[in-house]
């Protein structure tokens, strides 16, 4: 595949979550998909990646993402982003406590790194600082 039909197959997952239906990146989704993210217990499915997404996504609905830079390099695409977002639902912690919902606003910065074979996505690594959006919702002090 084309460096710019990866940049495509990794682009999805964020403009899933702009429209707010995450099954729309599926089509570049592998079967055997694994992903890496800040809070996750370890390497997440297809199915868990989508509902550790989905978990987000209801504690700050409306939010998007505004990619700031992509970078592609064989079957490697990095993309750097940004997300503001106002948590007006529960949010899931990593220990599956519900914590309810703050009112505040939250900006992080952050980059996912996806792996892309044959148009599809087979492993991504997420990395954003949780302890800056949890500080931002009030739920830390400040550091």
């Amino acid at each position: 595949m084309s460096e710019q039909e990866n940049i495509r197959a990794a682009s999805s997952i964020f403009e899933a979550w702009n429209s707010g239906d995450l099954s729309k990146s599926a089509p570049y989704e592998a079967s055997n998909m694994q992903v890496e993210a800040p809070g996750a217990p370890g390497s997440l499915d297809r199915e868990q990646s989508r509902a550790y997404n989905q978990n987000f996504l209801t504690a700050f609905p409306g939010s998007k993402f505004e990619v700031t830079l992509t970078v592609a390099q064989g079957d490697y695409v990095v993309i750097n982003w940004t997300i503001t977002g106002k948590n007006t639902g529960p949010l899931l912690s990593p220990s599956g406590t519900s914590i309810p919902p703050t009112g505040k606003v939250s900006t992080l910065t952050g980059s996912t790194t996806s792996l892309i074979k044959n148009g599809k996505i087979v492993h991504g690594w997420t990395y954003f600082d949780m302890a800056s959006m949890l500080t931002q919702l009030g739920l830390l002090p400040p550091m």
